[in-house]
């Protein structure tokens, strides 16, 4: 191999042997879907890893379901907080904690692909990659589903730190929501940066890419990324925005001066920084009835009329669709999925999915299917009753990994989580509404 290519053994580590992956899972009142999150690493093809779970002080049945994963599981580790100090510095209390050769970022709220650790390190080894992450499939309760990349997006692609800087202007995808990998040489001793609640992982790739680390982005979904309203990745505030405008100040100031591309980069995020903390400003003096302060923050940014006359028509066209009649969810009650189907094997009642054939670990071309994902991530999500998934082989499996909760061996896992909590287990915890079995 050349480079920094490397080949890994996919046993679960034994005795005091370190694992290859550290998976950081930051929790805070998670109990609604951390049992979820961690079937999802638990149940991975690739074993090598242990799950350290830094608990922010909750106050829900978060730590009885990680205790009772702990129990199951000897790879899950825990570190409680006395106070709530943010999501960057309960990453922190973990990364110090980590012994893998690779970090891996996952939310307490989201769920993973059983493949995808596996197909990841591949992909870095592949591409002598330094910090590797894959799309996103973003779901909720409903049956609409998303992903980060376009349609047009396939492969791998490079991103530069003036990529990272420039992500989610022009039209281009918002890539600081992404949750990488991250080799740990290159970590080093760079931490998260305990002021920020929001932009904390932004700010944490841009010093690494910055210092020189190559960043890779595969263009498959393995990252089913959860939107609900627990969640506090899209709430900005005054201070928020502050603390970004301030952190993104320290970096240019501690590694800059840039070169004429990077520094225009700086120039128009710090840009777009300062209008959000305007905007955030203007609607907090309308609150308040501060009519002067509103009129002040427009005379200095009088592009934020547009904003706000946009804003109260997107909040209005959200209040419209929550008063309509609710969307019929899906009302298959089991679904199939195979390359090829079996005739005469199959309950009348299920709904036959083909699906595309199994795509070996060395296989590159990803995001090939990402519609296919998609709509089957869609009959998952939205389904108004338990959906009964059946995988026909390999390429069933990797199919069903799309589905939110259809991953047979995490749906046994968050099984045994559930069972082990029964008094505790708060709405939201309950087995999911998905049930797989796998035919070989």
């Amino acid at each position: 191999m050349s480079g920094r290519e490397q080949s890994f053994e996919a046993a679960a580590p034994s005795g005091d042997a370190p694992p290859i992956v550290s998976v950081i899972m930051a929790n805070y009142q998670g109990a609604a879907h951390i049992g979820a999150a961690l079937a999802s690493v638990l149940g991975q093809t690739f074993s090598s890893l242990e799950v350290i779970v830094s608990d922010d002080a909750s106050s829900d049945a978060s730590l009885a379901i990680v205790q009772a994963a702990m129990r199951s599981d000897s790879r899950v580790r825990l570190i409680e907080a006395p106070a709530n100090g943010g999501p960057a510095r309960a990453r922190n209390r973990a990364l110090e904690a980590a012994r893998g050769a690779w970090i891996a970022i996952v939310d307490s709220d989201d769920i993973i692909h059983p493949e995808r650790l596996e197909r990841l390190l591949a992909a870095a080894a592949r591409l002598e990659a330094d910090i590797v992450a894959d799309d996103l499939l973003t779901f909720s309760d409903g049956p609409e589903v998303s992903t980060l990349l376009d349609g047009t997006r396939t492969g791998a692609f490079s991103v530069t730190a003036r990529d990272w800087i420039a992500a989610g202007s022009a039209g281009t995808p918002a890539l600081g929501y992404v949750k990488p990998l991250i080799r740990r040489t290159v970590l080093g001793e760079a931490r998260y940066d305990e002021t920020l609640r929001i932009g904390e992982d932004f700010d944490l790739l841009l010093r690494l890419l910055l210092g020189g680390a190559r960043f890779q982005m595969i263009a498959e979904p393995w990252y089913l990324y959860r939107r609900h309203g627990g969640s506090i990745s899209h709430r900005l505030s005054i201070a928020t925005m502050a603390a970004m405008i301030t952190a993104q100040q320290a970096v240019a100031e501690k590694l800059g001066p840039f070169e004429p591309a990077l520094a225009e980069a700086f120039a128009e995020r710090l840009a777009g920084l300062r209008h959000g903390l305007d905007f955030e400003l203007l609607v907090a003096a309308l609150k308040r009835g501060r009519v002067g302060e509103a009129i002040g923050v427009l005379g200095r940014d009088p592009g934020l009329l547009s904003r706000l006359v946009g804003s109260a028509g997107d909040r209005l066209r959200r209040e419209a669709a929550r008063l309509r009649p609710a969307q019929p969810r899906t009302t298959t009650r089991a679904l199939h999925l195979a390359e090829q189907a079996r005739p005469g094997s199959l309950d009348e009642a299920a709904v036959v999915e083909t699906v595309p054939p199994y795509p070996s670990p060395s296989d590159t071309s990803w995001g090939r299917h990402r519609a296919v994902w998609m709509r089957l991530a869609g009959l998952g999500a939205g389904a108004a009753q338990p959906l009964n998934v059946s995988c026909d082989g390999a390429a069933g499996r990797y199919a069903a990994g799309f589905i939110p909760g259809a991953m047979p061996a995490a749906v046994a896992v968050a099984s045994a989580v559930n069972d082990a909590i029964p008094a505790r287990r708060p709405s939201g915890v309950a087995a999911s509404a998905v049930q797989a079995e796998v035919t070989p």
